[in-house]
């Protein structure tokens, strides 16, 4: 973990999960929060050696990475806590993320641990997407939703902070297949982020990008997503169910976790078709298939 400056008022700790900071002038906001205890116990750190006196916390959503040490950042700093009306229930119920990732079952253990079930906390004002924050001039919530349901960034001058919008190429690499809730909802808050105009764009998953750069994996990320599509078309030209899909990505994956983000964005992108009207589907002895129109 360390501190690193942006420009002038505006910085980030760097770490798995990138935390900005953004002097108001009457105290600095915090973007999201680390994934446990001891990391957010180095972040109480790092701001006090480096005399950065935290007012606020923004949670960009409510997966255990972004929130998992919120509650040690809220408690001992004193702060208000701020999420999108959306998100605010799967933050202060984070028991909710391994039900809805076992499709309403009870989880199992791999559920249970940090990596997927966060650590409660209450979320002071839950605003929705027309709301302005701290009346600060500058400072823009962004909805960004499609990885989560109401995922949002934050664009502070000509800075953006995407969150989960989007991920380095060296984190689509290792992934393969990037999660996310709603593909079309995803897209669309890529698409966004082209038109935007800024200097630099920071994910939640990277490093800092120049906007040349930004623009490029962006771009990336989209075309990653939409050869998720071509894929599944070009795979049901016959009925085939989501494990047979699945099987024909070949991927190298062998970890509980990860194999069930990624058959979620393979459900979220046949859900999308079906709702474009491009696929179909059929029961037979209660498994389902999907096909090409």
């Amino acid at each position: 973990m360390e501190l690193n400056t942006i420009c002038d008022g505006i910085f980030y700790i760097r770490d798995s999960t990138n935390l900005p900071l953004i002097d108001t002038g009457k105290g600095f906001i915090l973007f999201d929060a680390p994934i446990d205890k001891d990391k957010s116990k180095k972040v109480i750190k790092i701001l006090a050696e480096n005399g950065i006196e935290v007012k606020h916390l923004v949670l960009s959503h409510h997966h255990a990475d972004h929130t998992g040490g919120a509650y040690v950042l809220k408690n001992n700093l004193n702060l208000t806590l701020y999420a999108h009306k959306e998100e605010r229930v799967f933050i202060e119920n984070p028991i909710l993320e391994p039900i809805y990732l076992s499709q309403g079952a009870g989880p199992p253990f791999e559920f249970m641990g940090k990596w997927v079930k966060s650590n409660p906390v209450v979320v002071d004002r839950a605003f929705s997407d027309s709301e302005e924050l701290f009346n600060q001039s500058g400072i823009e919530i962004l909805s960004l939703p499609g990885h989560s349901i109401g995922l949002i960034g934050l664009k502070v001058n000509d800075v953006v902070f995407a969150s989960d919008a989007f991920f380095s190429t060296g984190v689509l690499g290792k992934h393969l297949i990037p999660y996310f809730h709603d593909e079309e909802k995803y897209i669309s808050s890529m698409e966004s982020i082209l038109k935007m105009n800024f200097s630099y764009i920071l994910p939640s998953h990277g490093e800092l990008y120049k906007r040349e750069e930004g623009i490029k994996v962006v771009e990336e990320n989209l075309r990653v997503v939409r050869k998720i599509e071509e894929k599944i078309i070009e795979t049901i030209s016959s009925p085939k169910n989501v494990e047979e899909i699945l099987v024909s990505f070949t991927l190298p994956v062998e970890d509980f976790i990860v194999s069930y983000l990624i058959k979620s964005s393979l459900l979220s992108t046949l859900y999308t078709l079906m709702r474009r009207g491009v696929i179909k589907s059929h029961v037979e002895n209660c498994v389902v298939y999907f096909y090409r129109v």
